[in-house]
């Protein structure tokens, strides 16, 4: 009987702690997914900072290239 009770807390020990970690594992992937939406949310707007920048830069060599031509 002894025994019995003894490999009963064992194995209740060991699903308690499987749980505990279960649940670590799982607030670390929700911090994850958190992280890569805000990084997704950057990315979107450097992309739209970027796309400025390039029609930007565009428009400044078409200006100097009819600069060029006028002279």
């Amino acid at each position: 009987m002894l025994w019995t009770l003894v490999y009963l807390v064992l194995i209740l020990g060991g699903l308690v702690l499987l749980a505990l970690c279960a649940w670590r594992v799982w607030q670390k992937v929700r911090g994850v997914r958190r992280a890569l939406g805000e990084l997704s949310t950057r990315v979107s707007g450097l992309a739209a900072d970027t796309a400025e920048l390039s029609a930007r830069l565009n428009h400044a060599e078409v200006t100097a290239r009819l600069a060029e031509r006028t002279s």
